[in-house]
């Protein structure tokens, strides 16, 4: 996302985004590469289609007939519980066909994608857990066969990972699906919180754009600054005074 945009969609300057950039980055600790889950995800959903399409993907040892048979199990495979977040649900009297089935992996990349843009960044999820894991639970709590079948594509069933792993990302999934939409703070929670922050917030960051603007010119801001510059000026004109004392006035008379 273009910075442009992004502070078109928080309705504010660009330039208030960009002054406390470098503040941010030193309360992060200069951490520029944040691994997060959509990439992923994505990345998930193309795999989803080509293998509903009857293409291989990534899938090891499985050749042509392979892929043909991974296609027809998803199309056999369970409707969604009703639990499920997922929009998508099976038409009644009707054979699955391939078109239903694009349908359903495209409803389970929103659903997902909604869940990584709520309860994930609202819960402790990406404390505890690796940005695939929580991709994978978001895509569990979407569409639960889908994504056991998904597993199976990349966990062979006698792996001795497999248990553990499938714990964790249900571990994951039940911390996403405690979120209570209720438990967001109101409008007038968030301005008692702004009150109590103002009285605690350091006095260098009050005017971000002023100082970042100041810091581009060269100068330190505030009353350091003019300090500074009453400093140079008194220095330049005793250096100028001192020198026509020294050599005396200009050729043209002028001081």
């Amino acid at each position: 996302m273009t910075l442009s945009e992004y502070a078109r969609r928080i309705s504010t300057p660009a330039d208030e985004v960009l002054a406390p950039e470098y503040k941010v980055m030193q309360a992060l600790r200069f951490t520029l590469d944040v691994r997060q889950p959509y990439r992923g995800l994505k990345g998930v959903l193309m795999e989803l289609l080509n293998l509903a399409e009857g293409k291989v993907g990534e899938v090891e040892g499985v050749e042509t007939g392979g892929a043909i048979a991974l296609q027809a199990e998803m199309l056999a495979l369970e409707m969604p519980p009703k639990t499920a977040q997922t929009m998508w649900r099976a038409k009644p009297a009707r054979k699955m066909e391939g078109k239903d089935l694009m349908d359903r992996i495209n409803a389970a990349y929103s659903a997902a994608r909604t869940i990584l843009d709520g309860p994930a960044l609202l819960t402790d999820a990406y404390f505890l857990f690796t940005p695939s894991q929580v991709l994978l639970a978001a895509l569990h709590l979407a569409d639960e066969p889908l994504t056991s079948f998904y597993l199976r594509t990349k966990l062979p069933l006698d792996s001795d990972l497999r248990p553990k792993i499938l714990t964790t990302i249900a571990a994951c999934a039940e911390l996403l699906d405690s979120f209570i939409g209720s438990h967001i703070l109101s409008k007038d929670e968030r301005a008692t919180l702004e009150q109590k922050l103002e009285g605690c917030r350091d006095p260098s960051t009050r005017d971000l754009v002023g100082s970042h603007a100041v810091a581009k010119r060269g100068g330190d801001g505030g009353e350091e600054a003019e300090e500074k510059a009453r400093r140079k000026k008194a220095a330049r004109e005793k250096h100028l005074k001192e020198g026509d004392d020294l050599f005396g006035p200009s050729l043209n008379g002028k001081g």
